[in-house]
């Protein structure tokens, strides 16, 4: 019976959520943050940006937090690198991370 039990089932998580624009991501990551004491990383190269809203379907102001200004240099490897960061704070909380 030992075979077919995890043995890695406590390892810690990570939570993507990943689908098409305007699906209801962001509002789906919002609400599992919620229910479950979770923390967001939004990965949406439009998202990240401050004053895109009309672009994107952007959450509440009341919602978010740290958006990066659209002059800014801002690459890929900032992004993974400030996201590691954030999902080992998070992880030390017990939050959940959510990545979308």
């Amino acid at each position: 019976m030992n075979t077919f039990i995890n043995n890695n089932f406590n390892k810690k998580k990570v939570v993507f959520i990943m689908g098409a624009t305007g699906t209801g991501k962001s509002r789906l990551s919002v609400d599992l943050a919620t229910h479950f004491r979770g923390e967001i990383i939004n990965s949406d190269k439009m998202q990240v940006y401050k004053g895109l809203d009309i672009m994107t379907n952007k959450i509440t102001h009341a919602e978010k937090q740290g958006e990066i200004e659209p002059d800014s240099n801002f690459t890929a490897e900032d992004f993974c690198l400030k996201s590691i960061v954030y999902i080992k704070n998070f992880l030390k909380t017990q939050c959940v991370s959510i990545i979308v």
